[in-house]
């Protein structure tokens, strides 16, 4: 009885916590990285292929 009440504890415990962050709209670019767009997205549709095309990357069997 005790042990299913102690899984039961930490699974509440560990779900409260995961809600409680926050993910920022905007956030900075590491430093000396003024260029670069942070965050990016993907996948990058300058260096992906279009969908029916060969890539240019390795080839698996």
């Amino acid at each position: 009885m005790r042990r299913p009440l102690l899984i039961l504890a930490t699974a509440a415990v560990a779900l409260a916590l995961a809600g409680c962050g926050k993910k920022p709209s905007f956030v900075d670019p590491p430093q000396g990285r003024e260029a670069d767009k942070f965050p990016g997205t993907y996948p990058n549709p300058k260096t992906d292929p279009k969908p029916g095309q060969p890539s240019s990357g390795a080839r698996f069997p």
